[in-house]
């Protein structure tokens, strides 16, 4: 009916294909929209008007259905190109992003999406080498530095990194995200002294802290006389970082401070010895200066060499930790070893889910580790990632059922005689116990984690096992495997692990050529 007026009308098709494409006739809706972008060459396809209709709708997987349609009818068309190769990275699909793109040659904004797509498959050098021609093609592009600089920091190559990262933020000097991104590299490169105020954008991205800003003023500065003043310290993202930088509240007491911990509910009692504890939300209580745990190395102007790192800084309850003990010295004797194997995969952060794939390496990775005669298995995984299927001979005990925060958490690890785990908050809740860490490592590894060596200034008795391939864990597990083998049969009874016991550090990972 809406064409029998006027064949030709193309509101009139635009309407029908739109309401077509709601009902899931993606051909027919295709071809009307087809004709519509002929008959208004000028204006954007209609296309992103069904696919956004189907996305409000709560039908994406429809709407990417549909710019497939559309692009099939217009494959000359870069700018449907692009929005599906968009999408496909958001559902995590680099290699239908590659494929959606075509030849990416003539255009920055294709070349740098092709970047990002090989960025997500792992092809650090052919992503590197899409960014180096997109800024080519459009070097007022900050977005295209900033990305190169990224590639260019996981190659290890640190200083044409940051200087990539100058580009960038000279491009657009008030973008928190481009700040955020030069101090991760300027951390990866030892110059910890630059990057701690540049890091203090991140506050400045939308949504990052619960509280408003302007009621988190004054913030603390390295030099302030504390003595009887009130510090708010405030729980940010990861609980990883709030476990590993909790260690500068009792310098800050040592300096006169009171000092009150803004930490989530599932943090309150394994960090309730070391302040009073308040909401992490809401109106904050009284408080003379604020600052979040992130920004506490800034304030004690820390570099590698300067890190307090006596340990241990967090407690367990004694009364658990014994019970825990016994129960597992009722599975007879042996090395009990507490496994982590993938991290929380926070959905609600743009881009995490890469990231997360990265640095968890899933259960099946461990296989390795079965049958090693003297180890015994814990697992300490929490979430979704706990119902993963064991490898054969992999005999694990799961304890983590009747866990209902880090507190309970801290009890099992302080029974445990060694923790494995990829870079999670249980890595830094047993180092801060002073429980020996095997931490499995990724190539493109976090800051924190430094580079070239096998220790780390955050904890004494930590030992990184690092990639030296993007994504391959044989590599590094391989050498825990035979690290636990040795522990496992020389192991007698109820012994402490101790720091000569962990070996010889390994090399870490070169860079990509």
């Amino acid at each position: 009916a809406l064409l029998a007026a006027d064949p030709a009308d193309a509101e009139a098709r635009l309407l029908l294909g739109l309401a077509r494409g709601a009902l899931g006739e993606t051909a027919t809706a295709a071809d009307l929209l087809h004709a519509v972008a002929r008959a208004r060459p000028d204006c954007a396809h209609p296309c992103h008007d069904l696919a956004g209709l189907l996305d409000r709708l709560g039908l994406p997987a429809q709407a990417t259905a549909q710019y497939r349609a559309a692009l099939a009818l217009a494959p000359e068309d870069g700018g449907l190109r692009r929005v599906l190769a968009t999408r496909l990275l958001r559902d995590g699909d680099p290699g239908g992003a590659l494929a959606a793109l075509g030849d990416p040659a003539g255009s920055a904004a294709s070349l740098h999406l092709a970047g990002q797509a090989l960025a997500e498959a792992g092809d650090i050098p052919a992503a590197t080498a899409r960014f180096r021609r997109a800024v080519a093609l459009d070097p007022g592009s900050a977005a295209g530095w900033s990305n190169l600089g990224m590639m260019l920091k996981t190659a290890g190559k640190h200083a044409a990194a940051i200087a990539a990262h100058d580009h960038a933020v000279e491009r657009a000097p008030d973008e928190p995200q481009l700040h955020v991104n030069r101090a991760v590299a300027l951390l990866h490169a030892g110059r910890w002294t630059e990057a701690w105020g540049e890091y203090e954008w991140r506050l400045r991205l939308p949504g990052h802290t619960p509280l408003p800003l302007d009621t988190l003023l004054p913030s603390l500065a390295t030099g302030i006389d504390l003595a009887g003043r009130t510090v708010l310290l405030t729980h940010e993202e990861g609980f990883g970082d709030t476990l590993q930088f909790v260690r500068y509240a009792p310098l800050l007491e040592a300096r006169g401070a009171r000092v009150l911990l803004a930490v989530p509910g599932a943090l309150a009692r394994l960090l309730a010895p070391l302040g009073p504890i308040v909401a992490p939300s809401g109106t904050p209580p009284a408080f003379d200066f604020h600052c979040p745990f992130f920004s506490l190395p800034r304030v004690f102007a820390a570099t590698p060499d300067t890190i307090p790192a006596s340990v241990p800084y967090l407690t367990a309850d004694p009364a658990k930790t014994a019970t825990w003990r016994a129960r597992l010295a009722d599975g007879g004797p042996g090395l009990r070893v507490g496994l982590v194997w993938a991290g929380q995969a926070r959905p609600w952060l743009d881009g995490f889910a890469t990231l997360d794939g990265r640095r968890s390496a899933g259960l099946a990775a461990f296989a390795p580790l079965a049958g090693l005669p003297g180890v015994r298995f814990v697992s300490l995984q929490a979430g979704a990632a706990a119902a993963e299927a064991r490898p054969a001979g992999l005999d694990l005990l799961d304890p983590m059922g009747s866990v209902v925060d880090f507190a309970d958490t801290a009890a099992i690890v302080a029974a445990l005689d060694l923790v494995v785990s990829v870079d999670t908050a249980v890595v830094h809740l047993a180092g801060g116990l002073g429980t020996p860490v095997f931490l499995l490592d990724r190539y493109d590894n976090c800051w924190r984690w430094l580079s070239g060596r096998a220790d780390s200034p955050w904890y004494p008795g930590l030992r990184i096992f690092r990639q030296t391939r993007l994504g391959d864990w044989s590599g590094p597990m391989a050498q825990v495997a035979a690290a636990l083998a040795a522990l496992g049969g020389a192991w007698p009874g109820g012994a402490q692990l101790g720091g000569a016991q962990l070996g010889e550090a390994q090399p870490a990972a070169g860079t990509i050529r």
